[in-house]
């Protein structure tokens, strides 16, 4: 029977993470060798670049891994290739898959034009690939400019603990110091795209001054027609040319634009549910190539917005006006469509539209700005902080859709409450002393630690140049001879040092900051409740980053605060919000207006204040002439102001309550309130002036049960 040690024990070694020297093993799985070059003409030309493949196979045999297939033989099949382009570019056999299906393909190309690259994405998904065998690096696999490409295959070969294996060395992307240096090669072979791209300018820029495509983004209702098919599959485009489709509601929107005299929103809404058409599939390239691609789509199609509105009317292609960079512009370089005088009249409005700009002004950040998230849409939006105006906003709909704002809340209304729910958790004092000395602790050794690594670093420098300078020494002046024994001993002291300093380059690098005043971080915690008020709200800001993931806020009236720490707890804060002035989210909607065209002529004060909620009986009244309602006439229920209502009234008034509120408590119209302040002339402090704002708040969730706390500020 096992002991509580051995069981113990064999759970400690079913759960132990392997090492790097295991990560590292092979044989492991089965081996995939992927050859690729840049063109066919080095396919022709690059013997040794083609050779190196079959020695890949060889390096694969010499790994563990079982194969018939032959070096040699591989070797003559590779030679074959290079004369003619159809021969046999794949052989499978036993644990080893030799695949040179993308000779002659760009690394730039994704996984739909390189059929090689897409097996061995598909096969170490499967998990059947355990190391990849490549010539140069992963510089084979990919030259993605985007960037998007090696990291989606670096995050694939470390979720399944794949190899790479080269010539010079084995990596594992499991390992972070290996997925370090893999993502360095994947920049660097990006960075030598870019120096290529430097050269190859001049002859961008001279095909651009012939009016044809260089590779920028396709405008709007246009397409660029392909002309032929380069040898290692990229294609070969002409000149723009209209596509009507797209075309036709390019005009409509310019039309409109200038109907509008200008107005995005106005324009937007007249436009109405209108988009521009999605391609067809004998047109499917076009979607990575038209300027549309950046656009949210429908299901009828890309969506219209403001920006693309603005960036339209300034297009000069859409008058047939060709220019790329600072060459000269080519008139009638292709055929326009859209009239010169459409085009000019919009160009002119969107150029003088706008107020003139007069000083920048700077504004701290709001406490709560990038935390919030407002979840009454489908997807999450962040809400923006206007810190000129201190509100929190919610407006992607009013501009991007022409619909409704979502939210427009004054600033304290969230901030105070989501403030006290977090400084409610904070009761630092019995830690933050223990915490600080450790910190202090780990400061001072990785201090120490940098001083070594750096005087170690020097030494072996200095002893690397002894050895170098002894390395003359090793041919006899007088016979020249070189004694070989003393080189190698020399070279091998080389070698050692070069590895002891690779080694530690490698080591994670320590930021260059300035060293913590561990005094002033004390004093900040200790008195962090105390104090918060003091603070800037961009140093408030500062400090919640560090501890609150996101806020996820709903609601209208009442509102859900959601707070996810960044621990994984989460805590809920509704907040009771008085009544809004912003005009954003106080317009009236079709709903209310039908209500309220209903109720209006026959019901009482009473009865209208119940059906519209938020809505005071002023509002009620003035939106019921403008909609030029009247109401059924009533008995004059007017009556006298006694010595007990008028104090009453100031006691309320003076507290600071609203006038609807009074008005209900006195049972009069809110005219008639207003009236008696007026005449008693009664004056609120600026404190009692300000709008209430209610909350409860409730304790950390780490489950679904909660218990909940009340706050209240006026």
């Amino acid at each position: 029977m096992q002991t509580i040690e051995q069981i113990i024990e064999s759970r400690r070694q079913l759960n132990k993470k392997p090492g790097e020297q295991e990560l590292r093993l092979l044989p492991y799985k089965t081996a995939y060798i992927y050859g690729r070059l840049s063109s066919l003409k080095q396919v022709r030309d690059s013997h040794e670049s083609i050779r190196e493949i079959a020695r890949l196979l060889e390096l694969a045999i010499a790994d563990g891994y079982k194969t018939s297939l032959s070096p040699d033989d591989i070797g003559l099949e590779l030679d074959k290739i290079r004369d003619n382009p159809s021969a046999v570019k794949l052989w499978v056999d036993g644990e080893v898959t030799n695949d040179v299906r993308d000779l002659g393909i760009s690394g730039q190309l994704s996984y739909e034009d390189r059929q090689g690259l897409a097996d061995l994405q598909r096969k170490v998904d499967e998990g059947s690939v355990g190391a990849v065998y490549l010539t140069e690096g992963v510089s084979r696999l990919s030259r993605d400019k985007d960037r998007i490409l090696p990291y989606q295959l670096l995050k694939l070969l470390k979720e399944h603990q794949c190899r790479i294996r080269t010539l010079e060395g084995v990596w594992n992307p499991a390992i972070d110091r290996d997925f370090d240096y893999l993502a360095e090669e994947f920049e660097d072979a990006i960075g030598e795209l870019k120096v290529m791209n430097r050269r190859m300018f001049r002859r961008k820029r001279q095909k651009a001054g012939r009016g044809e495509y260089v590779g920028e983004s396709i405008v709007s209702g246009y397409l660029l027609p392909i002309t032929g098919q380069k040898l290692n599959g990229e294609y070969e485009y002409g000149k723009i040319v209209p596509y009507q489709p797209h075309a036709d509601v390019v005009n409509r929107i310019l039309e409109e634009f200038v109907k509008q005299n200008g107005n995005y929103r106005k324009t937007l809404i007249a436009l109405g549910d209108l988009t521009f058409p999605f391609f067809p599939a004998e047109l499917q390239y076009m979607e990575r190539l038209t300027s549309l691609r950046t656009c949210k789509t429908r299901t009828t199609g890309y969506r219209i917005t403001w920006s693309l509105i603005k960036g339209l009317a300034r297009n000069l292609k859409l008058i047939g006006i060709w220019q790329w960079g600072d060459t000269d512009p080519i008139i009638g370089n292709h055929e326009p469509i859209v009239s010169e005088e459409l085009f000019m009249e919009a160009y002119r409005l969107v150029s003088t539209k706008g107020k003139p700009r007069g000083k920048a002004a700077s504004f701290e950040l709001m406490q709560w700005s990038g935390l919030l998230y407002c979840v009454n849409h489908p997807e999450p939006r962040r809400i923006q902080a206007l810190s000129s105006k201190g509100r929190y906003t919610c407006n992607y709909d009013y501009f991007q859709e022409a619909k409704e704002t979502c939210m427009d809340i004054t600033g304290r209304f969230l901030d105070e409450p989501l403030s006290d729910a977090v400084l409610r958790q904070l009761d630092l004092t019995a830690f933050t002393e223990e915490i600080l000395l450790r910190l202090e602790s780990e400061s001072n050794s990785r201090s120490i630690e940098e001083t070594q690594s750096r005087q170690l670093t020097r030494r072996l420098e200095g002893d690397k140049k002894k050895w170098q300078a002894l390395l003359p020494s090793c041919v006899d002046e007088n016979t020249g001879e070189v004694n070989h024994e003393r080189e190698d001993y020399y070279w091998n002291q080389i070698h050692e040092i070069d590895k002891q300093l690779e080694e530690i380059r490698s080591r994670p690098a320590q930021s260059d900051t300035k060293p913590v005043d561990y005094s002033e971080v004390r004093g900040f915690l200790q008195g962090i409740s105390s104090n918060w008020q003091s603070y800037s709200p961009g140093l408030k800001n500062r400090f919640l980053r560090l501890l609150i993931d996101k806020v996820e806020i709903s609601g209208d009236n009442v509102i859900e605060a959601v707070i996810f720490w960044k621990n994984g707890f989460r805590q809920k804060v509704t907040i009771y919000r008085p009544p809004s002035n912003s005009k954003l989210e106080r317009r009236w909607t079709q709903e209310e207006d039908d209500l309220l065209r209903l109720l209006y002529k026959t019901s009482s004060d009473e009865t209208l204040r119940v059906a519209l909620p938020g809505r005071t009986m002023k509002a009620i009244t003035l939106r019921g002439n403008r909609m030029n309602l009247r109401r059924s006439h009533r008995a004059n229920k007017w009556r006298r102001w006694s010595r007990e209502d008028d104090n009453t009234l100031i006691q309320y008034f003076e507290d600071g309550m609203a006038i609807p509120e009074i008005a209900e408590k006195l049972c009069r119209s809110e005219s008639s309130i207003q009236a008696r302040i007026k005449v008693k002339n009664l004056q609120q402090s600026r404190k009692s002036r300000e709008k209430i704002v209610r909350w409860e708040i409730s304790d950390l969730i780490p489950s679904q049960q909660s218990s909940t706390r009340g706050g209240y500020r006026g």
